[in-house]
């Protein structure tokens, strides 16, 4: 049986989820839903955060909305303003799109960090099994049994084989904050999906000429660094697989076309980005503490939050579960839940 939703001022987990609510009475919240097309404002905030108080507890929204409708002093106490069935919580997020929820959490999170995006960005990218939950130890379900599901088996080094996604994250390092998000189905190899995940941020102008991203060594490839250095202008480092990598990436960079023909400051550019690289190449092992930033922040999500196995069984379901756990992963970080003894923490609470 499930403990009654007891709100406590002196819990530090409520006190922080008072803080993550807090997002959804702003004007510049209210302004994005409107841009997006989350309409009636008051009733899509009202929804948001029952919706973050279930995944904050990792509850069912239905057991949120049941206590909510039971314990006025608990709506008061989340500044949730009218009552609401599970049904109607369903149905309105039904209506849009997982792009649509998707555009409006990173809007919502470049517009929390805004002032944070100066000067040259620390981007680190990495991916995460997303498991369904199936039980396919007690039922035998092969690749052809999933032809035409929105999921597929896929193999993670630290939990074996797996049916699901794979979630590919893009956070900055000094803030701790999701700044872009892929799914895909099962396990795609990781180098063949870098230039997605750096096409993804620069069409959304995260990532700027000169910034730095660091990627762990699945998306090793010298290929890569080449679209990084000419497609994409940053200067990126991917963790090596081999212990001497210096020389075959340094052979591999060369101008583009319109580089070439182009002189002065952007050869300057391209060769002052280009000895960044082999220099960190070069010091790669220093670099190697970057990672567990990303690692907390998925254990995070995993352990603290409601990712650890789903229970979506449709894409748009999946999708948007995914987004908006993400989403709320952010919204805690942003409130100073940064450090590893302070995720440690909250996931052990």
């Amino acid at each position: 049986m499930k403990p009654s939703l007891y709100y406590d001022e002196n819990d530090s987990k409520w006190l922080l989820l008072d803080k993550v609510n807090k997002v959804f009475d702003s004007r510049r919240t209210h302004q994005e839903l409107a841009k997006n097309g989350i309409k009636p404002i008051n009733r899509g905030c009202d929804i948001f955060k029952i919706v973050m108080t279930a995944l904050f507890f990792d509850l069912e929204i239905s057991y949120v909305v049941s206590e909510l409708n039971r314990n006025k002093k608990l709506r008061k106490q989340l500044h949730i303003k009218k009552i609401y069935t599970a049904d109607q919580i369903y149905e309105f997020f039904s209506r849009f799109s997982e792009k649509q929820i998707l555009e409006l959490i990173i809007k919502l999170l470049n517009n929390i960090n805004y002032k944070n995006t100066r000067g040259i960005r620390h981007i680190i990218a990495d991916g995460t099994d997303i498991q369904i939950h199936l039980n396919w130890l007690g039922k035998k379900i092969s690749k052809q049994s999933l032809l035409g599901k929105p999921y597929k088996w896929g193999y993670s080094s630290s939990k074996g084989f797996y049916i699901g996604y794979k979630l590919t994250l893009a956070i900055d390092c000094r803030t701790m904050q999701p700044i872009a998000m892929l799914l895909h189905e099962g396990t795609p190899n990781d180098a063949k999906i870098f230039d997605e995940i750096m096409n993804d941020m620069k069409t959304r102008r995260i990532i700027r000429r000169g910034d730095d991203v660091f990627f762990d060594k699945g998306y090793y490839s010298k290929e890569n660094y080449q679209i990084a250095l000419t497609k994409y202008g940053t200067a990126i480092l991917i963790f090596p697989r081999g212990k001497d990598p210096v020389q075959s990436i340094s052979e591999c960079f060369s101008y583009s076309l319109e580089v070439f023909k182009d002189s002065g400051k952007d050869k300057e550019f391209y060769d002052a980005l280009a000895k960044k690289i082999i220099e960190r190449l070069e010091n790669w092992e220093k670099y190697k503490g970057l990672r567990s930033k990303i690692e907390d922040f998925n254990k995070l999500l995993k352990i603290g939050l409601s990712l650890t196995k789903i229970h979506r069984y449709t894409k748009e379901s999946i999708h948007k579960f995914v987004w908006l756990n993400v989403f709320l992963g952010g919204l805690i970080t942003f409130n100073g839940f940064r450090t590893k003894k302070e995720i440690q923490r909250l996931t052990e609470t």
